[in-house]
């Protein structure tokens, strides 16, 4: 009822109005955990209870208010009675698979942190005041059976086929992570992204992984003490198993390499193209030469380039979250903003980077001026673009162009050595040297004057 229907009854109606306003606020706030548990379950009647007392006696112990919910796939026996039992809410499962029974625990979890687990008794609930203890050391934290002090419990033939999985799925995808088929996870609720995810089976826990990764999510891995299943059978059929993950490799293999990946810049300085790599490692190189030591110096679109990360009082630029939040967790002061409105006060930087910026501006001036304002009296400007009146860069931009990785970014605007000095003298800079990577790309050192 609106307060001001009770002010007109006097002041001690209105302070009970407030009071009673108060409670409800307050008992909607208690009934927001602090973390959901997400478990999948089919005909799991001999395991959910011990499992989910389990869990809540480590709840206990920490103080924590969860909610647990179950995601029912059409049990015959007694595990929605069990789990219900013990305080859990229960989902009858409308998607397919396993993939799908997580989709929809984690659109019903409200809680800040997520967990998953397996509901055979595989999983040790007594792990989970460890993974709780590290939460703040990574965005998903990992139950592994492969890192040190990790074990598994289950079938040789099984530990063997886990292993060729994780082997390859960390080569071919580049992520340093042991064992990404474990569903033992602690996440942080935020980013989970349920309505993006597309895998049906158990490979979902790689899709849910890599798009996270891409994002720029930091991942750890903790010792899990893989056991056997404490009762019924397993509802894993292992040739269908294998099957999925072959699309699955591929496609996250697209996604790992995008453009947009958090990573992406970083990465390529040791790509497997080795025309990709040479180049990268010879911007870099040019470009630690022409700043020689840096004084505090600003990096404008900075993606998360090697460059960045290892080049010592910088602050990154970029328009991209995922690239800024790779790169602070390596320790750059990362700062979201545009080329062409810096977040900086006036004569703020010794020097500035620009490097492939400017053919991608809307307004290349407006992104010089910028810089020039946040430059200090005689600071050195860096910039790098492609030099369209060369041949070379016809030549192997065409080649380039060719990678599947890369995404085709149309350029806005275009320069040539000649064109670009004329621009930048017109707008206070004096060009002092430059050089060239495969006599297609051109860096230029200038120089803020008067």
């Amino acid at each position: 009822m609106p307060l001001s229907i009770y002010a007109t009854n006097g002041y001690l109606v209105t302070v009970a109005a407030l009071k009673i306003e108060s409670e409800v606020l307050n008992s909607a706030d208690a009934r927001i955990p602090d973390i959901s548990v997400v478990i999948p379950a089919l005909n799991e009647g001999k395991n959910v209870k011990p499992l989910l007392l389990g869990l809540k006696k480590e709840f206990a112990k920490l103080g924590l208010n969860a909610e647990l919910i179950i995601v029912d796939g059409g049990s015959i026996d007694q595990t929605r009675s069990e789990a219900e039992e013990c305080g859990a809410r229960c989902l009858l499962q409308r998607r397919l698979g396993y993939g799908g029974a997580l989709r929809e625990g984690f659109m019903e979890a409200k809680g800040e942190y997520v967990l998953t687990l397996d509901c055979d008794m595989s999983h040790p609930p007594e792990l989970f005041s460890r993974l709780w203890q590290e939460r703040n050391r990574g965005d998903i934290i990992i139950g592994s059976r492969f890192i040190d002090g990790g074990t598994s419990k289950a079938p040789f033939s099984r530990k063997v086929l886990s292993r060729i999985l994780n082997f390859v799925f960390s080569t071919v995808l580049s992520v340093p992570i042991t064992d990404s088929s474990s569903g033992y996870r602690l996440y942080r609720r935020s980013l989970l992204t349920p309505e993006c995810y597309q895998r049906e089976n158990f490979n979902v826990l790689q899709e849910v992984l890599i798009r996270a990764y891409c994002d720029g999510c930091s991942v750890l891995e903790i010792p899990l003490d893989y056991q056997e299943r404490a009762a019924g059978v397993s509802h894993v059929s292992f040739v269908k198993f294998a099957v999925s993950y072959v699309p699955t490799l591929c496609r996250l293999w697209t996604l790992r390499n995008l453009t947009t990946a958090a990573d992406y810049e970083y990465r390529t300085y040791n790509s497997h193209h080795l025309l990709q790599r040479y180049w990268i490692r010879s911007r870099v190189k040019i470009l630690q030469k022409l700043i020689g030591l840096p004084g505090k110096l600003l990096d404008i679109g900075c993606g998360s380039s090697y460059f960045t990360v290892k080049t010592p009082n910088i602050v990154g630029l970029d328009t991209s979250a995922a690239k800024l939040r790779f790169i602070s967790k390596l320790g750059v002061e990362a700062v979201k903003g545009n080329a062409e409105n810096l977040p900086f006060e006036n004569e703020s930087f010794d020097q500035v980077v620009m490097s492939q910026v400017l053919a991608y501006v809307e307004n290349p001036v407006k992104a010089i001026e910028e810089a020039r304002r946040v430059l200090k009296t005689n600071g050195k400007l860096v910039i790098a673009v492609s030099d369209s009146g060369r041949v070379n860069w016809r030549i192997i931009g065409f080649f380039y162009s060719l990678l599947p990785n890369v995404k085709k970014q149309v350029a806005r605007n275009s320069f040539s050595r000649a064109t670009l000095v004329d621009l930048l003298a017109e707008n206070g800079f004096r060009a002092l040297k430059y050089n060239y990577v495969c006599s297609a790309e051109l860096i230029l050192l200038l120089e803020k004057v008067a």
